[in-house]
Order: structure tokens, then sequence, then C-alpha cells
């Protein structure tokens, strides 16, 4: 056998993103030695999504992309647990219609989301008895996410084997470089004993975003790169960057903080909940009604999602517009607070991740308030919504950029460093 031939064979690293809400496999192949700058596509990825519009009354549907060819590989009842859920879409890979692989035994890695890894974790890791414990135990600070993750690591654990390693790859990590003004609530000082400071999140989505930015503008290496990148999906947030390194984000000690999102309320002033609690309303109740019934879906009494909100917005309907317009503001008001601390007018404005990449009228509500930068969108363009690129006019002093969101493939590149000997993205 042609042993220089076996060493150049494709690595197969499976990605999975265990949410509460949904979960998504993606699998990558990368030659050992070969890890491309720019984006690479998932030769199979599924997706399993509990806000899908349109999907069949108490289903939930498990789609399958490989290439341009979409398939569905299952339905599932609504009931089922996470566990079910990842343990189908898993198992979709090999077994069913839509399948790539003959069998678990032809990945070589896989690459965990991990939402919370406090102030442990500044990379991406090998998962170990010790890493499962400490993502269970800081999960108290992140109860809806980190539980899903883990469920995650153990579904496929049980699915593919110990014959490829496992790696968690944690959101908080890009922002350890946070200086401890940034960091620090102005609450009693024995709080920063207990670990309870400002740690952001979205961390995999930011540090891609900012190293294709950097790609795009042609100043890769450029340590005077001011960027502020705004990723808008199910969780919002924003982060302002330098140089490729993350001073400032708008979570905080949990993904709850910051601007208004699509069913979690943001930032709101603390005496509310401790007017609600004085009014009998426990720790658990208040706690969901800020994760699921806020944000866009709370104050429209509609739906959390966009695309259903749009046209009912447009229809005059006072919910949908009401919820639309705190939307921006906040929006807004976030894109001002990480222009503060840069110090200066970004080199460009970036949007990632579904509401960033499809909706045209949500990037100029929330350009428009920014024309004393010199920022000028180009209105085709604009429209276009043209992913990996500069959607403002020649003119612009700030160029405004539609980055497509790829962590998934992020998260890959941080396991094929580690599969292959080499040293994670760290601080």
């Amino acid at each position: 056998m042609d042993v220089e031939a076996v060493s150049a064979k494709p690595q197969r690293i499976l990605v999975i993103n265990a949410g509460s809400g949904s979960q998504r496999c993606s699998l990558f192949a990368v030659a050992p030695s070969a890890l491309p700058a720019g984006p690479r596509e998932p030769l199979w990825e599924g997706t399993l999504d509990s806000t899908e519009p349109g999907r069949p009354r108490g289903k939930l549907v498990i789609r399958v992309r490989r290439g341009a060819r979409k398939t569905v590989a299952d339905v599932i009842d609504e009931s089922s647990s996470v566990r079910e859920r990842t343990t189908h879409l898993v198992r979709a890979l090999w077994d069913g219609p839509a399948a790539s692989l003959s069998g678990p035994g032809e990945i070589d890695a896989i690459g965990h989301r991990v939402v919370h890894g406090g102030g442990e974790f500044g990379t991406a890791v090998p998962v170990t008895r010790a890493t499962e414990e400490a993502i269970e135990r800081l999960g108290a600070m992140a109860p809806l996410h980190n539980a899903s993750n883990l469920c995650g690591i153990r579904v496929a654990r049980r699915l593919v084997g110990g014959h490829a390693p496992s790696f968690a790859v944690f959101d908080t990590a890009y922002h350890r470089t946070l200086a401890p003004e940034a960091s620090t609530y102005p609450g009693p000082r024995e709080w920063l004993g207990q670990g309870l400071r400002r740690y952001g999140f979205h961390g995999t989505s930011f540090r891609w975003a900012s190293a294709q930015a950097a790609r795009l503008l042609g100043r890769v290496g450029d340590p005077e790169l001011r960027l502020v990148i705004c990723h808008l999906g199910g969780g919002c947030s924003l982060c302002a960057t330098r140089g490729g390194v993350s001073v400032d984000t708008t979570m905080g000690f949990t993904p709850l903080d910051g601007i208004a999102m699509c069913t979690r309320s943001g930032s709101v002033d603390p005496g509310i909940l401790v007017y609600l609690m004085r009014r009998g309303l426990s720790a658990g109740r208040i706690e969901k009604m800020l994760n699921k019934e806020s944000g866009l879906k709370g104050l429209s009494g509609v739906s959390g999602d966009t695309r259903v909100l749009r046209p009912r917005m447009l229809a005059g309907e006072e919910g949908p517009r009401l919820a639309w317009g705190v939307f921006v503001h906040r929006l807004r008001a976030g894109i001002g607070q990480m222009l503060a601390s840069l110090g200066a007018a970004p080199h460009a404005l970036v949007f990632t991740d579904a509401i960033s990449e499809d909706d045209p009228r949500m990037r100029a509500d929330a350009c428009s308030a920014f024309g004393f930068l010199g920022l000028e969108l180009d209105p085709r363009r604009n429209t276009r919504s043209p992913v990996d690129a500069d959607i403002a006019t020649k003119a612009s002093a700030v160029r405004v950029l539609i980055v497509k969101s790829r962590e998934a493939w992020q998260i890959a590149r941080e396991c094929h460093e580690l599969l292959n000997g080499g040293v994670p993205a760290a601080l």
C-alpha cells in the first residue's frame, strides 16, 4: 500500500451542535496537512429545527443537504427529547435515504459546540471525563444550553464509539481577551471571587466572521483592523474586535444579556425581576419568561421568526411593528456601545447568521442610524443579500459586509488543529 497516499487521505470531521430547540450535524473532509484559510462547504449537513415554519403539526423534520441536493431524512415526534432528536439526526449520516457514510467507523473526529466554558476554557480541548464534569458544572450558568451540548457529546460517543476522538469548542473562549473593565459587573466585590462576570457568547461565529472579514478587506494580520460584528439569528449578540481580538461584546454572564432577540429579552432592569419575585413568580417561571416568551415573540404576540413577522409588520399589525421597532432600537444601541469600546469608527460593520444574511430591511434599518460615520449602504446590493461580500457604496467611509455564518466549519478547523498536533485558536 502507498504510505504517502494513505497519509494524504482526507480526515472526516463530524461537527455536532446539539441545542435545546434545534440540532445540526455537519460532516467535513479535510486533508491532514492542508487546512484552507477560506470557507469549505460540508459534504453532508443535517438539521432539525423546532422553530421551522410550516412543519407538520406535532412533528419535527430532519432535513439533509448534500451539495445542492436536499432530502427529508426522517420525521419524528415533537415531544421527543434532545437525546432522541440528536440520535436520529446523527444516525441519518449512515442509516436511511440520506446516508453519506457506510457506517460510523468512517468518522475520524467529532467536534462539539459547547456554549459556556466559564473562565476555565480558553481554547478547544479534547473531551475527557474532567471536561464533561466541567461542562455539567458550568451548566448552572447556561442551563438551557450546556445540558443539551453535553447530551450531544454522550449520544455521539454511544453511536460512534471510542475510535474517533471528540473535542469541545466553547462559545465563551473567544472573549477571554476582554479587559477587566469590560468583563466586570459593578456589583459587590465578592462577585469577582464567585465568577460572576461577563463571559460573552457566539465566540466561534465571531472568530470566523472577523477572520473572513479581514480576508474580504485585504487586511489579514492587520493589528489595527476595527470591526463591529452583528451575529443575528435565534440568539443575537454583537462584538467589537481589533486585530481579530474581542474587546467588547453585548452578552454577559449568560446568553440572556444584551440586545433583544427572537424569544429572549436581552438586557432588562434587574429591578423588574425583583418586582416579579416579590409578586410570587418563581425563578423557574421567570427564567422561562425571559428565554422563551420575550423578544420578538413576546412583543409581537405572534412569533419570534422574522420570516413570519415581516409580512404582518408590513401589513400594519401593531404587535409585529412594535417588536420590530424595539429590536432595531436595541440593535442600534448595541452597535453604538461597540463603537465606544473601539474608540474610533470601525473599518467595517459586519452582519452574520440567519437574520443578518437574509433580511435587507433589518440591515438598512440598522445602518440608517450611522450616516454620521460616513456609512452609506448600496440599496441594490443590499436587496440582493450577497454573502461574503461588501454591500456599501464605493464612497462609504465604513464598509458593510455580509459574512456567511460558518460556525460548523470553524469548529472543524479547530478540531483539525488538535487532531493533527497543532495548536487551536487561542487567546
